[in-house]
């Protein structure tokens, strides 16, 4: 009896252990974030290789320990599979996502099964183009350690939906996010001076943006094709408005423009299909070609300030109607006109 009841015991407690050793190897080989843990790229592509074919809705994910020199290796691996996969990589070597990284400068690709990435703590900057051409990347989580993101490090990322800039990056730089057809989400922190040359042109998702006060400068095309861009508030802190910052953003209905900026430049509220008042602050003293070409929906405008002819570009309200020459007529100037949709004549009130 006392043998049987020790037998019994000992099972259990072989039993026990067994179980700890098993969560613990799957701890190992899985990591916290529930992905497959591999420290080298002939590994992952190794596991890859073994895994079955997959969609962006069902990635194989993956964590692993990396530096810069590791990181083409990492695409390669998972270009040749041709798998899914959702990648957070680990440790403190990574200091940098080098220029290109995730995109080949010769086929003009970018890593196209990539479909999430985590970049960790500890990693200041991310290269110019580093995951250009990446369109299946859904997701990606920036630290707050990064305080530098490249010219054209997203773009062409048509499926990333959202994204967070953290605090400590000072400029978006040129084509940042340029063709990010379904990002409808940004987060700009108060950090950034500038918005770059086509930052976020053709982002045909962008509903709606908040620009801090931080902004100084936003460059030219910055925002064009935006076509869901519903409303723009400019805060006071800007004082230079590109040429073509928002050329053909077809769903903005306002736009307020602070008393700071002093130009509004060729072409920037072009295409406006569905603007249909604007008020230009008495800081303006130059309205230039195109500023508001076939913004047809446009129906009141106000002048708060004296704008010389020489300064008022014929073109500037192109396809508009006969704005200008109200403008500067001897008994008109400064105040609010208004016309019929899609009417040639200007009445000033």
């Amino acid at each position: 009896m006392f043998k049987e009841f020790c037998m019994k015991d000992t099972i259990k407690v072989f039993s026990i252990a067994l179980v700890a050793v098993f969560v613990f190897s799957a701890a190992t080989c899985f990591g916290q974030s529930g992905g497959r843990t591999i420290n080298s790229a002939k590994a992952l592509e190794e596991y890859l290789d073994n895994q079955p074919a997959n969609s962006p809705n069902n990635p194989i994910k993956v964590t692993m320990g990396a530096n810069e020199p590791m990181l083409k290796d990492i695409v390669k691996a998972i270009n040749s599979a041709g798998k899914y996969v959702s990648l957070t990589l680990s440790g403190n070597a990574l200091k940098t996502i080098p220029e290109s990284a995730f995109f080949n400068m010769e086929a003009k690709e970018g890593c196209e099964t990539l479909v999430s990435i985590i970049i960790p703590n500890g990693v200041t900057s991310i290269g110019n183009s580093a995951f250009n051409g990446c369109s299946n990347l859904t997701s990606v989580t920036i630290p707050n350690s990064v305080t530098n993101i490249g010219s054209s490090a997203f773009s062409r990322c048509t499926n990333l939906t959202s994204v967070t800039i953290p605090n400590g990056v000072t400029s978006i730089r040129e084509a940042t996010f340029n063709e990010c057809k379904n990002l409808a989400s940004v987060t700009i922190p108060n950090s950034v001076t500038e918005i770059g040359g086509g930052a976020f042109s053709e982002c045909k998702s962008l509903t709606s943006i908040t620009i801090p006060n931080s902004v100084t400068s936003i460059e030219r095309y910055a925002f064009s094709l935006c076509w869901s861009l519903i409303g723009v508030i400019i805060p006071a802190s800007v004082t230079s408005i590109g040429e073509g910052a928002f050329h053909s953003c077809s769903g903005l209905t306002s736009v307020t423009i602070p008393n700071s900026v002093t130009r509004i430049e060729r072409g920037t509220f072009s295409f406006c299909g569905s603007l249909t008042s604007v008020v230009i602050p008495n800081s303006i003293t130059r309205i230039g070609d195109s500023a508001f070409e076939i913004c047809r929906s446009l129906t009141s405008v106000t002048f708060q300030g004296t704008i010389p002819s020489g300064n008022f570009s014929s073109t500037a309200f192109y396809n508009t109607g006969d704005l200008r020459a109200k403008y500067l007529a001897s008994d008109s100037g400064p105040g609010t006109y208004t016309r019929f949709a899609g009417g040639e004549a200007w009445k000033k009130q």
